[in-house]
């Protein structure tokens, strides 16, 4: 390693990496980690080395603590001690890694390749970070200060050449080499989000920013680093031109990110998971905070809708860590918040922007009694706007209208706006549309108990939508779960109300529904219809037992 050649070099550190990940037992790793690491740092800061092995240097020097925190528990002391020697020496170059800036950008719309290999080292710098974090914190604690307020620094950097690759152009993300480094823009920024999530929860930065905050009397919206932070977080939460295309051919990606399960953990994500942590700690002053910079984003004639949907959407992701912790947000910030979402709803060239607008709409309605009013304009907006996202977007905030409170009478208006929705829809595309199926079926479970008598009513669709929704994603565990409680919920109450007549409308009106699974389906094979209908009619079957 230290005199070969670089094709030498790289199979070499290859080898390591595979030995280090795959071979090494405790013992031999105790033999043999210093010279591993002493090669690794000999060439990770030697500048005249290529840069991608530079960063396999680093990556093989991070694989080294997952063996430290495998051994550290029955050799505590000797280990510790080993990485802070160890750390003594690398901490100073991963943080001048970090301080480096990168090359000048150009205009070409896409990350030029003199970035690649800087962007590779960098990667592996703040992932070697976070591992270090992860295994010995408090090695890492004292210089806490320090690495903060560098990946602040370079956030601050980036946020223009993020904006012009990602934002106003449609540059490549998620990029790997064949060694399987990362080395575009956006995996760096992703890192370093969640590696100043954790700095900023760290004991010494905490009290630094606290006392800052106290300098200004406790209030948050006037601290200027709570402002910063708003308008960072804000710039890398702004929708890619490659997630907006792909929202447009595929809604259930959308759905996917509004119910926090999707795989694909963006910048917008780690910026959400970073105010949720920050909100953690200041409570409803960080929503405060959020707002002291957000209604200039309003006002200003220079802002863009992808920055004030970013913002909404901040918010939005904080109010629904709020629900699910019952923490409350003071009504006059709401307020506030309800005359941003009466702007955002009400621009007709920006579908992003109004999409967001209708969700918090509904996230609202279950806080502030005053947000009712839009209802109708949901619903409206459900049924004909012409964008689909907004129209999905729209069938979440129903839900969320559903929950606030709204009045018993608008109970079929709502599955009335859902069945012209399912009418309007080529019905194949729902097949593999998980997200998009459970959201109709959230919303219509939440219609339905509203009064489930409009189950057994003669001229209601609810359960018709339900079994049809259920037809379409008999596959999907999520579905059949929703279906299956829905019809539990409604056969408890009725057989609570001790009145057979109601039991017998719904064996009447549900059971044909359900026998019609087995006609439609295939026996010979393992069909998720049929599985549904088996579960429909095994849930009748216990709930007649009860009542009887």
């Amino acid at each position: 390693m230290p005199s070969g050649a670089d094709p030498q070099l790289h199979g070499a550190l290859r080898i390591l990496q595979d030995i280090v990940e795959e071979s090494l037992t405790d013992e031999q790793f105790f033999g043999a980690a210093r010279d591993i690491i002493k090669a690794c740092y000999d060439v990770a800061l030697n500048e005249n080395r290529k840069a991608q092995h530079r960063s396999l240097a680093v990556q093989v020097f991070r694989s080294c603590f997952d063996l430290m925190d495998i051994v550290k528990d029955d050799h505590k002391k000797e280990v510790k001690a080993f990485a802070e020697q160890v750390l003594s020496g690398w901490l100073p170059f991963l943080e001048q890694v970090i301080k480096s800036p990168l090359p000048p950008l150009d205009d070409s719309g896409s990350q030029p390749q003199s970035w690649y290999g800087p962007v590779a080292l960098k990667v592996q710098v703040v992932k070697t970070l976070i591992k270090i974090r992860s295994v010995f914190k408090s090695l890492l604690l004292p210089r806490t200060p320090v690495f903060f307020t560098a990946v602040w620094e370079e956030l601050l950097r980036l946020a223009p050449a993020y904006q012009a690759l990602f934002i106003d152009s449609d540059a490549q993300s998620r990029l790997e080499d064949a060694d399987g480094l990362p080395f575009t823009l956006d995996f760096l920024v992703l890192d370093l989000l969640d590696f100043l999530n954790q700095c900023m929860r760290a004991p010494p930065v905490q009290k630094q920013l606290d006392a800052e905050i106290a300098a200004r009397g406790g209030a948050v919206h006037d601290t200027p680093w709570v402002l910063d932070l708003m308008k960072l977080l804000v710039a890398y939460s702004q929708i890619t031109q490659e997630e907006e295309g792909l929202w447009d051919i595929d809604v259930s990606l959308f759905l996917a990110e509004e119910t926090s399960v999707s795989s694909n953990y963006t910048a917008r994500t780690a910026c959400g998971d970073l105010l949720i942590k920050l909100a953690e700690w200041l409570d409803s002053r960080a929503l405060e905070g959020l707002y002291a910079y957000t209604k200039a984003l309003f006002t200003g004639q220079d802002s863009s809708w992808q920055k004030q949907e970013a913002a909404l959407y901040l918010f939005n992701v904080v109010l629904n860590d709020f629900q699910d912790t019952d923490k409350q947000v003071p009504e006059q910030l709401l307020s506030a918040y309800l005359e941003l979402v009466n702007y955002a709803i009400n621009r007709p060239k920006d579908p992003m922007l109004r999409a967001r607008g209708y969700l918090v709409a509904g996230n609202l309605s279950q806080h502030l009694k005053a947000t009712l009013p839009l209802f109708d304009g949901v619903l409206n907006a459900l049924t004909s706007d012409a964008n689909e996202v907004v129209r999905v977007s729209c069938i979440k905030a129903v839900e969320g209208f559903v929950n606030g409170g709204i009045p018993l009478e608008r109970q079929s208006a709502v599955i009335l706006a859902i069945q012209h929705f399912l009418e309007t829809k080529d019905l194949s595309d729902l097949d593999d549309a998980d997200d998009l199926l459970v959201t109709i079926l959230e919303t219509l479970r939440a219609a339905i108990n509203m009064d489930m008598t409009v189950a057994i009513q003669p001229d209601s669709k609810a359960l018709d939508l339900m079994f049809l929704v259920a037809k379409h994603g008999a596959s999907s565990f999520h579905v059949t779960l929703i279906v299956c409680e829905t019809f539990e919920d409604i056969a408890s109450t009725f057989e609570e109300r001790k009145d057979p007549a109601l039991y017998t409308a719904l064996c009447t009106k549900v059971l044909p529904s359900i026998t019609g699974t087995f006609d439609v389906a295939n026996m010979t094979q393992d069909s998720p219809l049929v599985m549904v209908g088996l579960l429909l009619r095994f849930v009748m079957t216990i709930s007649c037992a009860d009542s009887l």
